[in-house]
């Protein structure tokens, strides 16, 4: 074989290649999903130089010297395909650096116990050099324990091939032919684990080229094309500064991306504090919010409103959006959360504005009719409107002056909310004139109700200050009927004409008004 004595050069040329991608890496070391191969490439350019010092030493000293040291980024090298793959598949991974400090302990023991193997002998039962095409290395026979430390190191490659391998299901077409072949090339150097013993290939160094494979494919998937990389540099960036909260879910309904915002947004809506909610099921949002879920289980696009409960008045737009156009429910979803809570606020505010008194607290005249006009006469029951009028009400403008008159006014407001809050509707519907309208079994019943309230107020006095009170009394007029064709108008007429009896017979006092009179418009 002409070209076996190159040999220990085309190691030292793989450890170039790997040492030259590694450098290239290094400076991407920051960006999403390609912390950790620079790591990796640096660790096989390792490998191939310790396996090109075996092969060169002349003494058995030596070349078990230089076996040893290749051990380090060979067991290591299994880790960080892991931590590649793994960040590769999930850009939120924060909790990762700790996992692999663990996950060193078992390898960081592993290599101390190779070195000083000569002493206690527990990883090693024979050492000899093996030569094989004129390839001379140290060859091994592994005890137990040994055996128990590098299948802890293969699982890593392994699950990092499954975890691969998985996420192909969830990968948009756009990625699908990059990520199969990453794919291929990772699994070049964990099957050939297997495959070399079956094919009895003992030449000292090879399994160092079974990883040129896999950074070679990792190098030019990550960093050559940005357009072939899952998470790009800017992509990462808008989501990571977006007010929007966006989350990414995989046909299981686990959550494989989220950004700070959502995580935020979640807890506002949830309570529930987790600061990783990457790898949890989104049912944690979607059990309390049955329609949003219902559209969510079936893969349906749709806008959605959630409502905070507490003093915030916090209001979240939830937008779902199918992560492909297919008609299936084996795909993700995009849930888009857009805080509201402002334009609620506003809307709130100039729906306030429309129909309640800034001074009074109660509707005014427009939306108390509008309500009133609206409201359905229940079988057994009549309609009753009660007018009530500040009595003298000039008179307190006059000698104590409009503060006082406004405080007149509010406090008469409060009395009427206090009472009819409940079962009525109240609004101010004049200067110092206000009205409630409420259900009542007959005339007697609403009679009973207004002479009640004008009694309250018999006993009521607005103190202004240490000299000045006021003692507020109201005249009271009434309209009652049970008939549904009856209008507002038509109440309102019969118990202003009531009120104006009451004014003009001594005030303070109720007055009961006709049967409304039904008029039919004349037709021109």
């Amino acid at each position: 074989m002409p070209w076996i004595q190159g040999y220990p050069y085309y190691l030292l040329m793989g450890s170039v290649l790997s040492l030259y991608m590694g450098v290239s890496s290094y400076r991407h070391r920051k960006l999403a999903g390609r912390r950790y191969l620079w790591i990796l490439m640096l660790l096989v350019s390792l490998i191939f130089v310790a396996t090109a010092g075996e092969i060169m030493s002349p003494s058995f000293q030596s070349k078990l010297w230089w076996k040893n040291v290749q051990q380090a980024p060979l067991f290591f090298s299994a880790l960080f395909t892991y931590a590649v793959v793994k960040e590769y598949v999930s850009p939120s991974t924060g909790r990762l650096p700790v996992k692999l400090a663990i996950f060193s302990i078992p390898i960081v023991m592993d290599v101390l116990l190779i070195f000083t193997d000569s002493y206690h002998h527990l990883m090693r039962s024979e050492v000899s050099v093996l030569t094989v095409a004129g390839v001379s290395g140290i060859a091994v026979k592994p005890t137990l324990l040994s055996m128990a430390f590098i299948a802890y190191d293969q699982l890593f490659g392994l699950y990092a091939v499954c975890l691969l391998a998985v996420s192909l299901l969830n990968t948009p077409r756009v990625y699908l032919r990059t990520n199969i072949l990453l794919l291929a090339g990772l699994l070049v150097p964990v099957i050939s684990v297997f495959l070399l013993p079956l094919l009895k290939i003992t030449i000292t160094g090879f399994t160092a080229f079974t990883y040129l494979p896999a950074i070679i494919a990792a190098y030019f998937a990550l960093f050559v094309s940005s357009k072939l990389t899952i998470f790009p540099l800017t992509k990462n960036k808008i989501l990571e500064h977006m007010k929007d909260g966006v989350v990414l879910t995989d046909r299981y309904d686990n959550i494989i991306g989220i950004n700070d915002a959502a995580t935020a947004i979640l807890y506002d809506i949830t309570r529930i504090a987790n600061d990783n909610w990457m790898g949890k099921n989104i049912d944690l949002f979607m059990k309390s919010h049955k329609d949003i879920a219902a559209h969510y289980s079936q893969r349906t696009e749709g806008q959605f409103e959630v409502v905070c409960s507490g003093a915030g008045e916090l209001c979240y737009g939830v937008s779902l959006i199918a992560t492909e156009h297919a008609a299936t429910e084996n795909k993700g979803m995009l849930i888009v959360f857009s805080d509201h809570s402002e334009k609620k606020r506003y809307e709130r505010e100039l729906v306030y504005q429309a129909t309640v008194d800034d001074l009074t607290g109660l509707y005014n005249r427009r939306h108390f009719m509008q309500r009133v006009q609206n409201q359905t006469i229940p079988d057994g029951l009549g309609l009753a409107l009660l007018l009530f009028d500040i009595d003298d009400f000039k008179l307190i403008n006059d000698t104590y002056g409009h503060l006082a008159g406004d405080q007149a006014l509010v406090d008469f407001s409060n009395k009427i909310l206090q009472v009819y809050q409940n079962k009525g509707i109240a609004g101010r519907v004049g200067g110092e004139e206000f009205a409630v309208c409420f259900f009542a079994e007959d005339k007697r019943a609403a009679l009973k109700e207004a002479e009640d309230f004008r009694t309250m107020m018999s006993d009521y006095t607005i103190i202004l200050n240490e000299q000045d009170s006021i003692h507020l009394t109201a005249s009271i007029g009434i309209s009652f009927t049970e008939r549904r064709e009856v209008t507002f108008e038509d109440l309102y007429r019969e118990a202003d004409e009531a009120l104006y009896h009451s004014k003009n017979t001594g005030k303070n006092r109720v007055t009961l008004g006709r049967e409304p009179i039904i008029r039919e418009t004349v037709k021109g």
